[in-house]
């Protein structure tokens, strides 16, 4: 069984950024799980508790067993020592084959940070002779996911056809109605017609209805050229 890890700023990061692609880790019998750095309020229509249970309800729909929350402040998240060593643990406890994170460029701060953490944890998670939990492991590969903040998107290394699993990733990112109620702009496009425009997007350019982009930090290693057949 393969064991993806995917550090999220905030509840309902990984759903809006990489749902379709949950769903079918899940499908395919991998071991997932969310790392939520922050609880993500305050903010405008949310609480704490509000916050928990949209969560929960969204983990619930994707299909995720295992959600962690290490309770760092939204808004102000750093890339400190002692965050670093909070996430450092989560990865020797889980033991992730994949580790996820935010894909740069990004204009929220939170996500910078997240992506800093993820980085500088990756590398302390392996470390010997430490007092942290868990045994010392090394992630192999990173992945970056891009954040719905953009306008405009560097070309990804790949995309996944999250066609047959769409209505789940939106039914997931639904269940975050708070932040929904927060997200209704003036603007052209409210938050989930931004979302499905983006998921087009990518997917015509795989010839499919929906996609979600990646960024490998690696090299992709490949047996024969069958998997791009």
């Amino acid at each position: 069984m393969k064991t993806a890890l995917i550090v999220a700023p905030h509840p309902d990061d990984a759903e809006l950024c990489m749902g379709g692609a949950i769903v079918k880790m899940i499908i395919g019998g991998w071991s997932v799980c969310i790392v939520d750095l922050t609880d993500g309020e305050p903010t405008p229509f949310g609480s704490k508790e509000i916050r928990a249970k949209e969560t929960q309800s969204a983990s619930d729909i994707l299909g995720i067993k295992k959600r962690v929350c290490l309770d760092m402040p939204n808004r102000d998240l750093e890339a400190t020592l002692q965050n670093r060593r909070k996430l450092a643990e989560v990865i020797r406890l889980n033991k992730p084959d994949v580790l996820f994170a935010p894909a740069m460029p990004d204009w929220h701060p939170d996500h910078k940070a997240a992506l800093e953490l993820t980085q500088a944890a990756r590398f302390e998670a392996k470390y010997h002779k430490t007092d942290l939990a868990g045994e010392p492991h090394w992630t192999d590969n990173l992945w970056l996911y891009y954040s719905p903040h953009r306008r405009r998107f560097p070309p990804p290394s790949v995309i996944m056809d999250i066609s047959d699993v769409w209505e789940k990733k939106l039914a997931a990112i639904k269940a975050y109605q708070s932040q929904l109620e927060n997200n209704n702009y003036t603007g052209t496009y409210n938050l989930l017609e931004q979302i499905e425009i983006t998921a087009k997007y990518f997917g015509q350019c795989i010839n499919a209805a929906y996609g979600e982009p990646f960024i490998a930090c690696e090299p992709v290693s490949i047996a024969s050229f069958d998997a791009f057949a």
